[in-house]
């Protein structure tokens, strides 16, 4: 972890002056900050409303992958999924520590790189985007960004030239990563070029913010843009794939957020105890292109964890929480949405033997949770 001090606060003054002027002076290096970016809507959470509504109830079709690991795909846990090029490309960045595919009927297509600290290897991979030609993994140990082949064939790797915890590919082989608080520089967002030249900065974190709540996913995609969020904020930030900060999403929680000092300081402020009361996103929230946005709320005051489903448009208002007696077709966790507005969660016999309806599902998805295999389920949005 990352740790921003006051004794920087003179650096970060004279640092932000030259950005500024960077800005204004034409230099390639910008920098814009949240007051630039118009509002978009508002999200108003809450954990009461919707109880007894099914997820599936919002889906034209629900439809499941099971995952046939083998030797060379097998992973323990799924902290990042996304599906590209036909494949499905799953991330454990605890665990086993691998990058893994598998193609769009679950059989294993590839792995990419192992634990490691030479060419092509990593130490804590965290995050992975895939182009057209080639898969990136960012390990946020050893701070490298590494490029394979779909195949999984190491191609090279570049030095990462600041604290980051998140990237995702924009267009003209630019990159965004998500930077972490430092010494250096307080801002959360930065667009480099293909080689990880830094061109522009965004969105200032709050003064004296040091963190403490980590989240994968930091960056969700889908046809319209892309939606980044810093949990546990309260706002959800809109760009384009050229990396320019579009728009935003407010959040109104029914039981106000947590205590103010858990947003700049959370591991502190839980340890004093602060957090008794208040409403905050457990993880990064997933958009899709029509708006409806999903997302798993903590509720400290009604203690309790809720999947929430909110689209202010149309006025769609969801709610189910975590708990035994679940159907396999509420479970959305972790999720992922992709480009045709599907929503992508998971299954294993731990979370499928907690649902009433587990034993009903078809007797090939049974055996196959039965026997240890993972179950990807694809929730076609209506």
């Amino acid at each position: 972890m990352s740790f921003f001090g006051k004794s920087n606060q003179s650096l970060l003054v004279i640092l932000n002056i030259i950005l500024a002027t960077a800005c204004t002076g034409g230099s390639s290096k910008e920098s814009c900050d949240s007051c630039e970016v118009p509002v978009d809507d508002t999200l108003f959470i809450s954990s009461e409303y919707g109880n007894s509504e099914s997820m599936s109830r919002n889906m034209s079709a629900v439809r499941f992958v099971i995952l046939h690991e083998d030797d060379q795909t097998m992973f323990s846990d799924m902290n990042q999924l996304i599906d590209a090029f036909g494949k499905y490309f799953v991330v454990d960045s605890y665990s086993s520590r691998r990058v893994v595919s598998f193609d769009h009927d679950g059989k294993p297509f590839a792995s990419y790189g192992r634990r490691g600290n030479g060419p092509g290897e990593y130490a804590l991979p965290w995050n992975v985007d895939v182009s057209a030609e080639y898969v990136y993994i960012q390990d946020i140990s050893q701070r490298k960004l590494i490029k394979y082949d779909h195949q999984g064939v190491f191609i090279d790797s570049k030095e990462i030239p600041f604290e980051s915890k998140g990237f995702t590919l924009l267009k003209d082989g630019k990159i965004l990563f998500k930077l972490e608080p430092s010494k250096e520089t307080n801002y959360q967002l930065c667009v480099t070029d293909s080689m990880l030249t830094p061109l522009k900065y965004m969105l200032h974190y709050p003064d004296g913010y040091v963190g403490g709540w980590v989240t994968n996913n930091a960056f969700q995609k889908n046809k319209n843009g892309i939606s980044y969020y810093c949990s546990p904020a309260d706002t959800i930030y809109r760009l384009d794939y050229d990396g320019n900060l579009t728009g935003k999403r407010l959040l109104k929680f029914e039981n106000g957020p947590i205590h103010e000092s858990a947003r700049i300081n959370f591991i502190a402020a839980e340890e004093k105890g602060l957090i008794t009361g208040g409403m905050h996103l457990l993880d990064n929230p997933v958009e899709l292109s029509d708006g409806t946005c999903l997302m798993e709320v903590t509720d400290y005051t009604h203690e309790g964890t809720y999947t929430i489903t909110l689209n202010p448009a149309d006025g769609i208002r969801k709610v189910l929480k975590f708990a035994d007696n679940m159907s396999v077709y509420d479970v959305i966790m972790p999720y992922k949405s992709d480009q045709e507005n599907q929503v992508i969660s998971y299954l294993d016999q731990m979370i499928a033997g907690k649902c009433y309806d587990f034993k009903i599902l078809p007797d090939s998805l049974v055996k196959a949770l039965d026997e240890g295999n993972r179950l990807l389920v694809i929730h076609e949005m209506k």
